[in-house]
């Protein structure tokens, strides 16, 4: 199945998203492990300056670029006729993307529309024995299955957040085609259109806070949630939580850290009364330092901590806050 790979640029504005690095990354080791050309595909309007700092990195043999007003702003139907088609006509064994809004997008629906196969919220990818292994989380990130790939390309592989190495500058200089691709999408066939974009005002945004304290399932209640705001407020930081305690309308939306809500990298991460899946570890694990308090032992967020409290997360916080504020003030 060795054949070129391909990997789906993420980016807003001018500025490439780090899971375009960590995906160019893992695609230059299969592609050298292979002898075969690593690509790389953007989509956008005006994407000069990506495409420019791309094709510096020495890390692609090649940049598609797929540069239309058509997507200017984003369209799913648009994005994901242009992905399949590109697909289709190079023929990579290999679509890497995000596990992100965008790749949870892109990948089903191309996958079905070229009938292929697709692994999702993957955490690694190796090549050794002349076999393909992917791996990713199951059960909430209790057990991890590796799959190993055969058969018919290509393979659309999805990876989470943070999960794989990132590598800014190719190790080998290596000269960077760029090649221009047209949309060829008839904005008269389209049955969905981005009529304006709204942007949504919240009194906090937990992504520019240098200390959260998150609250998990294990907090108990709602009411508990203000043992946290206590610590969080002492310590001039706020609260968040989980896809959990958000599915249970203990905190808003816009609280939630993971996959499926905001990426922070705080200075310090409280982990408290959370277990450790996968879609939140994503979400926080790039935070300078992770304290967790659970009372299992065994739980997966140990795995990501820096310092770990094994306890009732209920009696620990009130003596913590007791004692930050003791030393703050």
């Amino acid at each position: 199945m060795k054949g070129d790979i391909l990997v789906l640029s993420e980016q807003k504005g001018e500025t490439l998203d780090n899971i375009t690095y960590e995906l160019l990354t893992k695609g230059r080791e299969i592609a050298d492990q292979w002898e075969k050309k690593l690509m790389v595909l953007v989509l956008g309007s005006h994407t000069d300056a990506i495409t420019k700092a791309l094709a510096g990195m020495g890390m692609v043999d090649d940049v598609l670029v797929v540069d239309d007003p058509v997507l200017h702003d984003h369209n799913t139907e648009v994005y994901c006729k242009v992905i399949a088609r590109v697909v289709k006509n190079f023929k990579p064994a290999l679509f890497l993307v995000g596990y992100t809004f965008l790749g949870m997008e892109v990948g089903p629906s191309v996958a079905s529309g070229l009938n292929v196969p697709l692994i999702s919220n993957c955490v690694n990818l190796e090549f050794a024995d002349d076999t393909l292994t992917a791996t990713r989380p199951m059960y909430n990130g209790t057990l991890h299955a590796r799959l190993n790939l055969a058969g018919e390309v290509p393979y659309i592989i999805s990876f989470q957040k943070g999960a794989l190495p990132r590598q800014g500058q190719g190790t080998i200089p290596r000269g960077t085609a760029i090649s221009l691709v047209k949309a060829e999408i008839g904005e008269a066939t389209l049955r969905s259109r981005v009529i304006g974009i709204v942007e949504t005002l919240s009194e906090i945004d937990i992504t520019k806070a240098e200390v959260i304290v998150s609250a998990g399932r294990g907090i108990g209640d709602k009411a508990n949630i203000k043992l946290l705001k206590d610590l969080a407020d002492v310590l001039g930081g706020t609260i968040a939580g989980s896809r959990a305690v958000v599915d249970m309308g203990w905190l808003p939306l816009e609280y939630q850290v993971g996959i499926s809500g905001k990426t922070v990298t705080p200075k310090i991460y409280f982990a408290c009364g959370i277990s450790g899946a996968s879609h939140h570890v994503a979400g926080m694990r790039d935070s300078d330092t992770i304290i967790a308090i659970n009372k299992d032992a065994n739980a997966p967020i140990f795995g990501v901590a820096h310092y770990g409290i094994v306890g009732d997360v209920l009696e620990l916080l009130p003596v913590m806050t007791a004692e930050a504020r003791r030393q703050f003030h």
